[in-house]
């Protein structure tokens, strides 16, 4: 109501304003008479003005609740409930208001009676087509639709000039009444609004231009008419009042209305003022209007599918595990939480998943074969109401995962709140579990306020309410004590109840149950996280691929030929060379997805800039990676070795087979990354066969035992071997050495790797026996300078 009161009166200033400046004093009369009526009319009909757009139902989305990204424990998306007021403020002001309607009601009726009892006790006659009334009082000349009223005395004595008589007339020819009439109306309804009184007066004044034209248009004489005026005015009958419903000469307009009346309007200046309008129009329809998106679903035969091909035996594909979801819940509507019948709930195909009974129930149960974490989504549609997009993101969870979700659907034209409450794990998802559990819903909308009160004025994530306790970020998880064990971040496990001394609620980026088997029973994802050397490193971006090619990213289906400016707008404080450094991406794909989009994914994020980029779901052509942990353990050894001296290494027998297995599986892109593998010497020879001389030992001191054949001559040991260019690149290292690649300057662990390699670089050392030595590395020949 108060929008709608705010535009309609934005309307009423513009139209008045362009009044006033462009038309009031042109002589152009009946159209500016049917322009403040229109005007009227339409500053109250536009902000109703609702302008539809139809789409089809291919990806419907929401925009008035947020959907559920995390398994949450009862989650309740709904605005919080504002805390109910010992006074209603909104009460007085609808009685004020009421109050105000009455008492202009009352003035307008009384206005009305008043002229119904001058023309009923008055003596009256007609003539020609209007009727005049003679009354007693010391009135002006006043016009009531065809009634005249006049005074009798100044009647007898023809006191009364001929043309104040057609100047009345004309009021009632032109049925001036009407006008009055329909704006006395306006302002018993709007009687608060005060451009009401403003139009009111426009309008009246503008009868009177009427009125004085007819008049000059039949004599030809607008001086006279003034004198004419003048005179009659200037006797003292302006002090009288008539009723405020009819019209009647008056002075206090007067100077407006000689000026006007000597004021001649062109057809061109007529032609021009009058397009200005159009103009003025449209800006009023498209700033103050509504546009409203309607989704419309094309007819399809209502049966039951699923997301994915069900598959009962559960068995694994393309080495994937499947896992079976199932979902059950009921279909309302937001305001009455009536059930609804029919209502469709398709995926993001369109394609039907099942539909509402008369109990507004539905079930469903499809496959998961992707690794991971869960990500799906799904659409509900109903005729007349507001479509939904639920969006889920769950944990890691395995076998067969059965939730209850509760959706409420607003209708296109009421104003109440979409909601929307997830319950996990409920093993009987029959229509009786599912009734009986909705109580507790309802009850969950209650504690969405207490817990969205509880987080104004901190960032606290752990929550104790009442009896319960919470974990908090834009939605909620209930959990069973303080004490239950969170991971943050994949790293650290602690206690829930020290979480607000570790992180705050708008660095979480996420939340999720996490399945049997783990450590913890909670995991929380923040902003930010911390590599091996301390750096921090953005929260990894994420992005999942469906079987049909479709981008899912940040909540929203993505285009690939527009993903590349969906990442341009994220984390845009970084350079380049920063992203590589921080930014980890993830690609979560399923056994169907095609290959193509992969690897177009994967280009855009090597473009972007990411440090690493992982692909969850099928192996694309052979391309695998390392783990986040399998990284850690590889960098720690890698560095251990790499720190020796080649000639003096003790080397460990597993830890190499690790290092190779690691290696191994580490993606081109991590093995630039990482830690150079370390440059191991080659093993010693075998043992020599009985009766033949033992060769000479190898200056390593291997660990590993090794079988030795007691009392065997001993060799003296062999000289040791040149030292290999990555060990003149450690050395030079360790001496604080600049390097160079081509002529640019790199560092020592670029160099490491450049060499590494390529065995056919070309190395130049300059002042070894200095404190900063010099050594260019290049590709093509170096030339020495004599």
């Amino acid at each position: 109501m108060l929008v709608f009161l705010l535009k309609s009166t934005a309307c009423l200033t513009i139209f008045l304003v362009f009044y006033k400046l462009m038309l009031e004093r042109e002589s152009i009369h009946h159209f500016k008479r049917y322009f403040l009526l229109g005007a009227l009319i339409v500053s109250f009909i536009i902000p109703n003005l609702v302008f539809i757009e139809y789409i089809d139902a291919v990806e419907p989305t929401t925009t008035s609740i947020a959907p559920i990204t995390t398994p949450i424990s009862n989650t309740v998306i709904e605005q919080p409930i504002p805390e109910a007021s010992v006074f209603d403020w909104q009460l007085l002001l609808w009685m004020v208001y009421g109050l105000g309607v009455v008492g202009f009601g009352l003035r307008f009726m009384a206005n009305l009676l008043r002229i119904r009892l001058r023309i009923k006790k008055n003596p009256k006659f007609k003539e020609n087509f209007v009727t005049k009334v003679l009354l007693k009082q010391a009135l002006p000349p006043h016009t009531f639709f065809n009634f005249i009223f006049l005074n009798q005395k100044q009647h007898k004595e023809g006191n009364i000039p001929q043309e104040v008589l057609l100047h009345e007339e004309t009021h009632a020819k032109q049925k001036h009444s009407l006008d009055i009439l329909f704006i006395e109306l306006a302002q018993v309804i709007l009687w608060f609004n005060p451009l009401i009184y403003l139009f009111k007066s426009s309008i009246k004044l503008n009868h009177e231009f009427l009125a004085d034209n007819a008049v000059i248009n039949k004599d030809h004489d607008h001086s006279q008419y003034q004198n004419t005026l003048l005179s009659y005015l200037s006797n003292g009958i302006e002090n009288h009042q008539s009723v405020g419903i009819a019209n009647a000469i008056n002075y206090s307009s007067i100077k407006k209305r000689f000026t006007v009346m000597k004021t001649k309007t062109s057809k061109t200046s007529f032609v021009l003022r009058s397009l200005l309008l159009l103009p003025l129009t449209a800006l009023l329809l498209f700033g103050f209007s509504e546009t409203k998106t309607i989704t419309r679903t094309t007819p399809v035969e209502l049966t039951e599918t699923s997301l994915y091909p069900e598959n009962k035996s559960f068995e694994s594909t393309d080495g994937i595990s499947s896992r079976s979801i199932q979902l059950a819940g009921l279909i309302l509507d937001s305001e009455t939480l009536l059930p609804l019948e029919n209502a469709i709930i398709t995926d993001s195909e369109g394609s039907t998943l099942a539909k509402t009974d008369n109990k507004g129930y539905y079930n469903i149960e499809f496959q998961v074969s992707s690794s991971g974490e869960i990500f799906f989504d799904f659409n509900v549609v109903k005729e007349g109401y507001v479509s939904t997009n639920q969006i889920q993101h769950w944990g890691n969870l395995q076998g067969k995962i059965s939730s209850a979700i509760y959706i409420g659907l607003r209708q296109d034209e009421s104003g109440s709140r979409q909601l929307s409450s997830l319950v996990p794990n409920v093993k009987n998802l029959d229509y009786e579990t599912i009734l009986t559990n909705y109580p507790e819903v309802k009850k969950d909308f209650v504690l969405a306020k207490k817990i969205e009160a509880s987080k104004k004025g901190n960032q606290n994530v752990f929550l104790q309410l009442d009896e319960g306790f919470y974990l908090l970020s834009d939605s909620w998880i209930r959990i069973n004590s303080k004490s239950d064990l969170v991971l943050v971040d994949d790293e650290t496990i602690v206690p829930a109840k020290t979480l607000n001394n570790l992180i705050k609620r708008n660095q979480i980026m996420g939340m999720t149950p996490l399945g049997p088997g783990s450590k913890a029973k909670y995991a929380i994802y923040t902003t930010e996280q911390t590599q091996n050397d301390g750096q921090k490193t953005i929260n990894p971006i994420e992005i999942h691929i469906n079987k049909n090619g479709k981008l899912l990213f940040q909540n929203k289906i993505v285009p690939l030929e527009d993903l590349k400016g969906e990442l341009a707008k994220i984390n845009d404080h970084l350079s380049f060379e920063e992203r590589k450094k921080t930014i980890r991406s993830i690609i979560n794909a399923e056994a169907t997805t095609p290959k193509d989009v992969i690897q177009k994914v994967d280009g855009i994020f090597e473009e972007y800039g990411s440090a690493t980029i992982n692909i969850v779901g099928p192996k694309m052509l052979g391309q695998s990676s390392a783990t986040r942990e399998e990284m850690k353990e590889y960098n720690t050894l890698a560095k251990k070795y790499n720190a020796m001296d080649r000639n003096h290494m003790i080397i460990k027998k597993d830890e190499v087979m690790r290092l190779k297995t690691i290696y191994g599986k580490m993606s081109e892109k991590q093995r630039n990354d990482a830690e150079p593998f370390p440059d191991f010497p080659p093993p010693p020879p075998a043992p020599p066969a009985i009766g033949e001389p033992e060769p000479p030992k190898s200056p390593l001191n291997i660990k590993e035992p090794m079988e030795v054949k007691p009392h065997s001559p001993q060799m003296p040991p062999a000289p040791p071997a040149p030292k290999s260019p990555l060990e003149h690149i450690k050395e030079m290292a360790d001496k604080g050495a600049t390097f160079t690649l081509n002529g640019k300057e790199i560092s020592a662990k670029e160099a490491m790797r450049t060499v590494q390699k390529n065995n056919k670089i070309n190395i130049d050392i300059r002042g070894t026996k200095g404190d900063n030595p010099i050594v260019k590395l290049s590709v093509d020949p170096i030339e020495i300078d004599n």
